[in-house]
């Protein structure tokens, strides 16, 4: 897709569990989406709650030459050569430079323990799991439950006794000045940053480049709120029964809504954008 004359070139972030992955963690579907991307020069940013060793692998799986917001917003990775440096400057040896926003992760392992004796509120974090037992709750591999274990700056945790116990662990976390996100599967307890937080470094980042974007991006958990909220075109993907996540619905109601859950909603989102159309709204 060649922007029109004065428009700005499009960057679209995209969360991958539920959206560009579906339960396999299969991204088949939405080949011919990717594909497009890649033809129309457009960056797709990967953003999740996944581990920098997770997500480094699937972008080069994909082929991927694009940041990585990893770990909820913990941090960005920004292929070298995409940083803006000084006349003359070097660039840096490693592939990616890393931006760190997160708090680590040994500080919310502890705080979510001590969260946990006063709420009375049993959790079984990702710090006290093996390989093996991520692997019954997942279904990854062992070589993918080992990356998922390596974590910065994010716990993932499952909490006993439903929503309200999680409510409870929630405001726990907030009177310490941490905060309490819902993905797919877990939990999870991270500092105060965000997906959205490290979508808008990474949007600055590019324009102390003097790149500018028109930003899209896609979405299905509650975890992605922030992201989508800091877009030009919000895009939220269905659960996998079919219904919108409640907090995303009942907070942006004029965001557009793609035909179907995982990556076969995500291709056709993806494609329908790409051709300069718009989805139905939520309302």
């Amino acid at each position: 897709m060649t922007p029109r004359n004065g428009e700005r070139p499009l960057l679209v972030a995209s969360d991958l569990d539920g959206c560009l992955l579906d339960a396999s963690y299969s991204y088949e579907p939405a080949r011919p989406a990717l594909a497009a991307l890649a033809r129309a020069g457009v960056p797709l940013v990967l953003c999740s709650s996944k581990t920098r060793g997770e997500m480094e692998s699937l972008a080069r799986v994909l082929g991927l030459d694009s940041p990585l917001i990893v770990e909820n917003g913990g941090a960005i990775l920004v292929p070298s050569h995409q940083m803006p440096r000084s006349p003359g400057e070097r660039l840096p040896d490693e592939r990616y430079v890393v931006i760190s926003l997160g708090t680590s992760r040994q500080v919310l392992v502890d705080a979510l323990a001590d969260i946990s004796a006063r709420t009375g509120v049993h959790v079984v974090g990702f710090a006290g799991l093996k390989p093996v037992e991520l692997e019954r709750l997942t279904g990854l591999s062992t070589a993918a439950a080992e990356q998922a274990l390596c974590r910065a700056f994010d716990e993932p945790f499952l909490a006993e006794g439903g929503s309200d116990a999680a409510a409870a662990i929630s405001r726990e976390a907030t009177r310490r000045g941490l905060l309490v996100t819902r993905g797919g599967r877990f939990h999870h307890l991270t500092g105060r940053t965000d997906k959205g937080e490290a979508l808008r470094r990474l949007i600055e980042v590019y324009a102390a480049g003097r790149r500018l974007f028109r930003t899209a991006a896609l979405g299905d958990a509650a975890n992605d709120l922030s992201m989508l909220q800091t877009v030009d075109r919000p895009i939220v993907v269905p659960l996998a029964d079919g219904r919108l996540d409640p907090a995303l619905a009942a907070a942006l109601p004029q965001a557009e809504r793609a035909p179907a859950p995982g990556p076969v909603g995500w291709n056709e989102a993806v494609l329908t954008l790409l051709k300069g159309q718009r989805l139905p709204t939520i309302v």
